[in-house]
């Protein structure tokens, strides 16, 4: 009885409390809405996370690539490293901002908006990346390796870890990737192949897209490819049919 006496006395008390603690949690909802959004907007963020998780992108670069500035043809693939003329290739720095928080922070590397020729989906478009000077991983763009969906493909097998801020950039995570077209015929004398593939079909088409780092603040993963047994075109480029007119 002198609960229920009590809570008539101060019943409007009782309701108002409610009601701060209320706005209270719809505040503190709508603080960790907004930091979600503004990480998820960040051109180097990936996934969602509550602290402050970026790119020292002073030290990153431009990280953009297109076929149409390069000689793109087959080579063997012992030679990548010393053919730039046949070779897309980017080097680039990976290391924190300065006002990062995040504990643990870690980070993907990715191929993205890629746009490519179907043609170009294959076992012959080869691709290493190398981190400080070895060679961390490497792969095809066939779909029977991974399938690279809405243009995107991850290169680093499990997340890396990301280095603090530094003055001296050099200090970061250096890394180097190459993208080739390797030739059917392996043999500096190709009168050593036989019935190798012809590979005309691959010579002449499109392929643009950039490297992108994904930053995590969780604990880290594996990779695991997706080979797939048909060819998915998301990432294809698709001409537009134009319909002859008649005179």
């Amino acid at each position: 009885m002198k609960v229920l006496e009590y809570f008539k006395t101060h019943k409007n008390a009782f309701f108002i409390g409610m009601f701060c603690v209320l706005m209270l949690s719809i505040i503190f909802i709508w603080l960790l809405y907004s930091q979600t959004l503004a990480d998820i907007n960040h051109p180097f963020v990936k996934n969602t996370t509550f602290s402050t998780l970026k790119l020292d992108e002073e030290a990153y670069g431009d990280t953009n690539f297109n076929a149409d500035r390069i000689n793109f043809r087959t080579i063997l693939d012992k030679n990548v490293e010393n053919n730039f003329d046949n070779v897309i290739y980017i080097s680039f720095r990976v290391g924190g901002n300065e006002d990062n928080d995040a504990v643990l922070p870690s980070y993907d590397i990715a191929l993205q908006d890629l746009k490519v020729d179907c043609e170009l989906l294959s076992p012959y478009l080869k691709w290493k990346l190398l981190k400080n000077g070895e060679e961390l991983s490497n792969g095809s763009f066939d779909y029977k390796f991974d399938t690279i969906k809405n243009g995107r493909l991850v290169l680093t097998p499990i997340q890396q870890d990301l280095v603090s801020y530094q003055l001296n950039k050099n200090a970061y995570d250096y890394y180097q990737f190459y993208l080739w077209l390797s030739d059917s015929c392996q043999e500096e004398d190709i009168s050593l192949c036989k019935d190798v593939p012809t590979q005309e079909n691959l010579l002449g088409k499109k392929l643009s897209g950039r490297i992108e780092v994904e930053l995590y603040s969780q604990t880290k993963n594996e990779l695991v490819r997706n080979p797939n047994e048909e060819l998915d075109t998301s990432t294809c480029i698709h001409e537009e049919s134009v319909s002859d007119n008649d005179e």
